[in-house]
């Protein structure tokens, strides 16, 4: 009996090490956030915490602070999740290209999308802000930075 109990503590203290949880204060403002959330999981650093999670199908990575305050966050989705404007932008700036992902990124401050996207043999990665805005443009040809 003892060496089941034993046991159970040890793999009680190996599974919070390894998908480590907040307090219930972060939780609280995730959960909040976020009520839909699937495979919801943690991970601890010296500087706060890392949830990722799954929700309405996309992606999605969070960081909050030692103190419990949302820093930043990153959702991943495809092409289609994109504003209708920015999609527009997007066509008129580089005409037919292949779409390869979005990252949305939200600060407590900012918010803007990266853009994947290949034409003619190069990778274009195009920072977008909600309003239609090219704020950042990185070009590369075979892995490399390429001139335009």
């Amino acid at each position: 009996m003892k060496k089941v109990i034993v046991y159970a503590a040890a793999c009680v203290l190996f599974i919070s090490s390894v998908y480590a949880t907040p307090g219930s204060k972060i939780l609280q403002r995730f959960n909040a956030t976020f009520p839909n959330a699937q495979n919801v999981k943690w991970v601890d650093d010296k500087a706060g915490y890392f949830v990722s999670f799954t929700q309405n199908g996309d992606f999605n990575k969070v960081f909050y602070n030692t103190a419990g305050n949302f820093v930043y966050s990153l959702k991943y989705f495809t092409a289609d999740g994109l504003p209708v404007n920015i999609t527009m932008q997007l066509n008129k700036q580089y005409g037919e290209s292949k779409m390869l992902g979005v990252t949305e990124v939200t600060t407590q401050n900012n918010m803007f999308y990266n853009v994947k996207f290949s034409k003619e043999n190069k990778l274009y990665s195009v920072n977008v802000l909600a309003d239609g805005s090219i704020i950042k443009e990185d070009v590369y040809d075979d892995g490399t930075p390429a001139n335009k």
